[in-house]
């Protein structure tokens, strides 16, 4: 059962009426092609033209609730991007109006934070569905309710990442829900890659084609909204099961592609540029601590920022109800280590348990339990993979697929203490694979131990192991050109899952 897109509001919203709505995706997007925008035009020698524009970008008092920004120039911050969902201002027979009334909900909670001195940015997304207390007073609800609490304000929400969390917010990014269309226009469309044909019919998608399709701005929309999204396997429609989280890990994989377009097209195309600054200038809501000089000087150091490098996580949770409600737990312990890199929080020291290639000998494959992901997107190439492995003796306890698909080197991700484990899987494969440790607290996708991500060089499984891994199959070291790292939760009948996926786009795409 998938829960509605929509809920009973704690409060009051506030709406306006004669705003045209943008999608809340659109302004992740807008605000990193605004970054774009300043650095470039204030090279071309455009500055004082672009820098008034950007002074009119509408902001919020919130300096009360916000923490204070760091006195050291270049500290990393936390940007809180909320997408406000909706439906007002829009045709009345538009398919984004299904499931969706007038309330004011606060459908998208991200934290983006922003390391300028290392030019580095991480992404984290809450579910929607995140059953959450609000304040002191044993109250519980979804997080997507706390702007409705706030009547309107993110005050409530704010002070639940603070006081929950433990993260720290030094940013605002308000965004609210429909419009999505006009960005995907003014970069000529968005390019994503579809293993098979998709579809949702609450959100309106339906993508008949394979492979890499460059996405309309309806279908762009449909794509990013989609919750019960279904694709076509072997001649029957098969639902992902993970919902929220599944679109998640779609979204997160959108915004790189979606920012990737908007830079390429802007740096190309003095017009673009300045249509994307103009609906940025009617999209955007920031705090009142952000100046327009604070914009330039990010725009300035991550002028060079290539979006796959952008870092996405999630947070392991668990599915249950709450009454009539189906929300999802945070399981807090799996979480920790990924809500301390936004807390800013020391690295825990390396500890090395997992033994080397002599390990190996002392394990067998009916003692290994994997999970295998399609991450390639060449038709059946999970099961081809699962089979494989089972008949070699490995026990096989799920199989799916990656998110994002666009895998180029098949991939063997393992916990702590598993690496003998994922040394054998590795051995019995044609070409080998890379090998990667998870974080600490990762909960492993359906109890496997390891993960297997099939990439486009995957080559079968071999009839007997080889003796080593051999110098053309090292563990991933840092700096290898793997460069998109993601962490992502799911939640299927009471238990929880996360992982953490390496992909690069496909060059297609």
């Amino acid at each position: 059962m998938s829960a509605p897109d929509h809920d009973e509001p704690a409060g009051p919203g506030r709406h306006h009426p004669r705003r045209r709505r943008r999608g809340w995706l659109q302004r992740l997007v807008i605000f990193g092609g605004i970054m774009s925008s300043l650095a470039l035009a204030a090279s071309a020698g455009t500055f004082g033209y672009v820098y008034r524009k950007a002074e009119k970008i509408p902001r919020v008092e919130l300096s009360s609730v916000l923490e204070d920004a760091p006195e050291a120039s270049g500290e990393p911050q936390n940007y809180l991007i909320v997408g406000v969902d909706n439906a007002d201002g829009l045709p009345v027979d538009d398919p984004v109006r299904n499931d969706r009334d007038s309330q004011m909900l606060n459908d998208v909670v991200m934290v983006l934070r922003i390391d300028p001195s290392e030019r580095k940015a991480e992404l984290l997304s809450l579910p929607r569905d995140l059953w959450v207390p609000y304040g002191d007073t044993g109250d519980h609800a979804r997080i997507n309710t706390a702007i409705s609490r706030g009547n309107g304000r993110p005050d409530v929400l704010i002070a639940l990442m603070r006081d929950y969390l433990g993260i720290p917010i030094h940013h605002y990014v308000q965004l609210e829900f429909a419009g999505f269309r006009d960005l995907v226009a003014a970069i000529d469309g968005v390019p994503v890659y579809f293993p098979y044909p998709a579809r949702d019919r609450n959100s309106g998608l339906s993508i008949l084609q394979t492979g890499c399709v460059t996405l309309d701005p309806v279908q762009a929309l449909a794509y990013a909204r989609a919750r019960h999204y279904d694709e076509l396997i072997d001649g029957e429609w098969v639902r992902d099961p993970r919902s929220d989280l599944g679109r998640i890990a779609r979204q997160q994989d959108f915004i790189r592609r979606a920012l990737d377009r908007a830079a390429s097209k802007g740096a190309r195309n003095p017009g673009t540029l300045d249509r994307l600054l103009d609906v940025a200038l009617s999209s955007v809501t920031i705090d009142d601590a952000l100046t327009t000089g604070d914009i330039f000087d990010l725009a300035q150091r991550f002028r060079q920022f290539d979006p796959d490098s952008l870092k996405t996580y999630t947070v392991p949770v668990e599915r249950t109800f709450k009454g009539a409600a189906d929300v999802v737990l945070l399981q807090e312990a799996a979480a920790e280590p990924t809500l301390a890199r936004f807390r800013g929080d020391p690295e825990p020291e390396d500890t090395d348990d997992s033994g080397g290639d002599d390990d190996v000998n002392d394990i067998a494959p009916a003692s290994v339990r994997l999970t295998v992901r399609n991450g390639s997107g060449a038709q059946g190439q999970a099961s081809e993979a699962a089979d494989g492995l089972t008949g070699a003796g490995f026990i096989v306890v799920g199989r799916g697929e990656e998110p994002g698909f666009g895998v180029q080197r098949t991939t063997i991700r393992y916990p702590a203490g598993s690496r003998p484990a994922a040394e054998l899987v590795s051995r019995w494969l044609v070409a080998g694979a890379e090998l990667e440790e998870l974080p600490e607290g990762s909960v492993e996708v359906g109890d496997g131990g390891v993960v297997l991500v099939t990439g486009t060089d995957w080559a079968g499984v071999s009839a007997e192991p080889a003796t080593s891994l051999g110098p053309d199959d090292p563990p991933a070291m840092p700096g290898d050109p793997v460069t998109t790292t993601s962490t992502t939760s799911t939640s299927l009948g009471g238990s929880s899952t996360s992982s953490t996926t390496s992909t690069t786009v496909p060059p297609d795409c």
